[in-house]
């Protein structure tokens, strides 16, 4: 399934997104992309296959707990951080490609 490059902007709009010509080819591109994988999901024969599932919290989870260190641990945890400003380290971002 293709978008037209009207309905992107239509979409953006609803959206509220500031989406300026030249980008807008892109976006058509790319949705059209990620609908296309869609699709081709769907058309997978799921007849058969047992459901999949997350274990909740009461099952195994461990709790989300800060665990306090000494001084000397803790700078040896922060010096291991290429890029940090004081206290705050700085980590790739989940959706950008790793610099080489």
């Amino acid at each position: 399934m293709k978008l037209s490059k009207e309905e992107i902007a239509h979409l953006a709009k609803l959206a509220r997104l500031d989406l300026p010509e030249d980008k807008l080819e892109r976006m058509t591109k790319d949705f059209g992309a990620i609908l296309e994988y869609v699709d081709r999901i769907q058309q997978i024969d799921v007849e058969g296959v047992e459901p999949f599932t997350m274990p909740s919290r009461d099952q195994g989870w461990r709790p989300d707990e800060a665990v306090e260190s000494d001084e000397v641990t803790r700078e040896l945890i922060l010096s291991n951080f290429p890029e940090r400003a004081n206290d705050l380290l700085a980590a790739p971002g989940v959706f950008e490609t790793p610099k080489k």
